[in-house]
């Protein structure tokens, strides 16, 4: 009895306390919002149709990232297997490209939003 059993329960007590501490916290400030005359659908926040708004430039930032880690990824295999660098190697890699292509990025949304 190592104790493995516990780990599913302490999961589903923890996620379960979350989700209670949440709406009870709602519930009183919804309670202290109408107790002193704020109507709380002011404060609803924004609807989700404004979080899933697409962006025109996101595909080009998701492609541009993918692109720039598979070709880190390929930098990091070849200095592994030729010039005998250690593992770390493929990581490193993967963030420095990946990381420049989000530089490469800015500059190409930059150029395309609006200017206001």
């Amino acid at each position: 009895m190592n104790g493995e059993f516990l780990i599913p329960i302490i999961l589903f007590g923890a996620t379960a306390w979350v989700f209670i501490v949440y709406f009870n916290n709602r519930s009183k400030e919804r309670m202290a919002m109408i107790e002193k005359g704020v109507n709380p659908t002011d404060f609803k926040g924004t609807p989700m149709k404004e979080w899933f708004r697409t962006n025109p430039l996101s595909s080009l930032k998701w492609g541009l990232l993918s692109v720039f880690v598979g070709i880190g990824l390929m930098v990091g295999m070849y200095l592994h297997r030729n010039l005998d660098m250690e593992d770390s190697v493929y990581l490193a890699c993967m963030l420095i490209s990946g990381g420049l292509a989000l530089v490469i990025f800015y500059f190409i949304a930059s150029k395309k939003m609006p200017q206001e």
